[in-house]
């Protein structure tokens, strides 16, 4: 029996399923409506230059989104990633939220945002989080990730999945 790869190499095989994207994230909303003026979330003006309808969108931190503001689209736009928040702002287990998946299209800036400042991938924000994913109250990720928590922000892991356990369609403009 003759193997398609060298034993050395067979390892390797199986490298893109062992070795998933996962984060310490802090999850926050933003949206019309959301008490600090921003506007709607789920429009052509993302930084990503697409929306979602229907589907979950959010906005990422900066480290990981890739570039700053008016750099255009980051290299972190359209990927997707499941959001599992577990413990509120104080560090309680949460209960009444829910696990999503997200498809990124929008920057949360370091400027002026402590929740987005980390410095790297390994800095953390105020809550020990990597990353923040701003979810579009909007588009219904916000509600359905917090759903009856009756928080805000949260924080828990955010993994990088494939968009096919995303559920949405992609208006790109």
């Amino acid at each position: 029996m003759k193997l398609p790869l060298p034993l050395y190499l067979l390892p390797l095989a199986f490298l893109p399923y062992t070795l998933a994207q996962t984060y310490k994230a802090s999850f926050t909303m933003y949206g019309q409506g959301d008490g600090n003026s921003s506007p709607n979330c789920n429009t052509a003006s993302a930084a990503c230059g697409f929306y979602d309808n229907p589907g979950y969108n959010a906005a990422v931190s900066q480290n990981l989104y890739g570039v700053g503001p008016g750099q255009g689209a980051g290299p972190a736009c359209g990927t997707c990633w499941q959001l599992v928040p577990k413990t509120d702002s104080s560090g309680n287990a949460l209960k009444g939220a829910n696990t999503i998946v997200v498809k990124v299209n929008n920057l949360c800036p370091a400027q002026g945002n402590s929740l987005c400042a980390q410095n790297g991938l390994s800095g953390t924000n105020q809550y020990g989080a990597n990353v923040n994913f701003d979810t579009c109250i909007n588009d219904g990720a916000s509600a359905a990730l917090f759903g009856s928590s009756g928080v805000g922000l949260a924080v828990g892991t955010a993994t990088k999945v494939s968009c096919s356990q995303w559920s949405g369609s992609s208006n790109i403009t």
